[in-house]
This record gives structure tokens, sequence and C-alpha cells, in this order.
């Protein structure tokens, strides 16, 4: 007997265009209703995430590369559950003019789990990743302007604690 492919979307896009861009390899298919999971909404309003659905798609590397063909101005980020395999490896690779970093995550940690969030955040911000959309000055450099990344850290921090304050509540 063979397993059903799930359903939904391969491929989920959010937030701005000219945005750092987050390119997520998910082997286990979250994101089945055309949304990103709920913890990483909040950085959408300051990086664009690309969400690839392993599972649906026929051959999985192929989405994730034409991704990066759509993207071919942008510098990606790329996250990967591990059960991804050697394959995330192979692509960097390939990709590796274009792959800033690369961060993997073993199971039983799904990529929408906060932490997984939050360990990517990290990673973005100690690399100072600002948006390259010129109409977007915002640079390290301009001690009065609130960073890019800071920001979506303060966003993804108030909607985990609202949500925590939620569950406490009752």
């Amino acid at each position: 007997m063979t397993e059903a492919k799930p359903s939904g979307p391969s491929v989920v896009w959010a937030g701005p265009s000219g945005a750092p861009v987050v390119l997520v390899l998910d082997p286990a298919g979250a994101a089945p209703h055309g949304e990103l999971p709920a913890t990483w909404r909040p950085l959408t309003e300051h990086l664009r995430v690309v969400w690839c659905r392993l599972p649906v798609a026929d051959e999985p590397l192929h989405e994730a590369e034409a991704v990066l063909a759509d993207l071919a101005d942008q510098e990606v980020h790329l996250v990967a559950g591990a059960a991804a395999g050697a394959d995330v490896g192979d692509l960097a690779n390939r990709y590796q003019g274009r792959i800033r970093s690369v961060q993997t995550f073993a199971a039983p940690l799904p990529l929408g789990h906060p932490d997984v969030v939050l360990a990517v955040l990290e990673k973005l911000l100690a690399q100072d990743v600002v948006p390259h959309d010129a109409g977007l000055d915002i640079t390290k450099d301009d001690p009065g302007r609130g960073s890019l990344l800071g920001d979506a850290a303060t966003a993804l921090w108030q909607s985990v604690y609202q949500l925590a304050e939620g569950l406490r509540r009752g």
C-alpha cells in the first residue's frame, strides 16, 4: 500500500519581495493550507520566507532549484529539516555563491517550533542581514534607526509571549 501524498501547495511564499530571503526545506510538509506556521508569520514583515513542502513535490529538490531560479538576484539563507538529507548539502554546494548560510535541525523538533525560528533569527542577526532594496535604508551605522531583524525578533517575542499568556489564562 502506498502512502498518499499530502495535499496543499508545494511552495508557500510570504513577505516583501525586497527583503532578505529564508528558504525553508521542510521534509515534514507543514503549511498545508498555503500559510506559514504561525511562529514564522511575524517574521514576514521583515523577511521573505519561502517554505518548500518536500513531501508534496514530485521532485523536491527541483522545486527548491526553481525557487532559487526565481530569486536569481538575491542571496538566500537555507533552513532545512535534517530528514531532507544530503541533498541539502548538494544544493548548497551547487548554489554556493548565492546561499549565504545553511542551518539544519534534527527531529523531533519541527521547523515551525519557536526554538527553530529563534535559532534562525539569531543566525541572521549575527550575520547582520539587511535588505538589499535601496528603498529600505536600514543600516547599522545609524544608531537612531531600528534594526530590521531586531524588529523581527521583537515581533516574534511579542507573538510567543502573547500565545504563552493566552495559554496561562486558559
